[in-house]
């Protein structure tokens, strides 16, 4: 039976599993204690952004590794049946019956005449449906600071790529931002800072799984090296 073979495999290898359990179980909670150490310590917003996002990238990790385990541990104790020969079954003898041919009458097949039929008409090509057009970019002052897809007013779902321009003199970094509801009044980052300028390409990814339909604000900001950043280019976009 493949199933009792795994299982069998998995008990002899049930050490080790549990050893790379516990290593990712110490890893998790270390990241989760530094998150919070540095968040303690720093005095910028955007670092206890980060601070925040590696708490709970720590949190998820941890949670991961539990069901890691807990996983194991029902494998390594679970008690499968043993696959049982079902009873040969004995062929069961099938009488033959022979039926006598009976003479059918044969009757006269009537003659068929054709009717003519009127021609079909000529079905009408299908008119041409309208391309639709894609929602227009916003209309942000910086050209070194702007977001050309998803479009104002855009409908997005699941994995949102975000295309545009994030370049300035005296570049440093720059963030993406969300806020939900017509207006926002709190933002959140979308992954961490990115320190590589981006000309007319990809920004970032915004997963919104599991985010309430409606109305949501986009925002991207552009930081230079003294500190001081340029008004961020900010869209309208609705989840769907």
């Amino acid at each position: 039976m493949v199933l009792a073979r795994i299982l069998s495999l998995l008990r002899a290898y049930s050490l080790y599993l549990y050893a790379a359990g516990f290593l990712g179980l110490v890893l998790s909670l270390n990241e989760i204690r530094e998150a919070r150490r540095l968040r303690r310590e720093t005095v910028f917003s955007l670092e206890k952004e980060q601070a925040s996002a590696r708490t709970r990238r720590g949190r998820t990790s941890l949670l991961v590794v539990l069901v890691y385990l807990a996983l194991v541990t029902t494998i390594t104790y679970a008690q499968f049946p043993s696959e049982s020969q079902s009873p040969s079954q004995q062929p069961t003898p099938t009488l033959m019956v022979i039926e006598l041919p009976t003479s059918t009458p044969v009757t006269p097949t009537p003659t068929r005449t054709r009717i003519p039929t009127r021609p079909r008409p000529t079905a009408q090509p299908p008119s041409a449906t309208p391309t639709p057009t894609a929602p227009p970019p916003p209309s942000c002052p910086n050209p070194g600071i702007r977001i050309t897809s998803p479009g104002v007013n855009q409908v997005v779902a699941g994995q949102v790529s975000i295309r545009g321009t994030a370049r300035i003199d005296q570049f440093q970094f720059y963030k993406l931002e969300y806020g939900l509801g017509e207006d926002p009044q709190q933002w959140h980052s979308i992954g961490d800072i990115n320190r590589t300028a981006v000309a007319d390409d990809v920004l970032g990814i915004w997963d919104v799984s599991g985010f309430p339909n409606g109305a949501a604000r986009l925002r991207l900001t552009v930081v230079d090296a003294t500190g001081n950043f340029p008004p961020p280019c900010e869209l309208r976009v609705v989840i769907q």
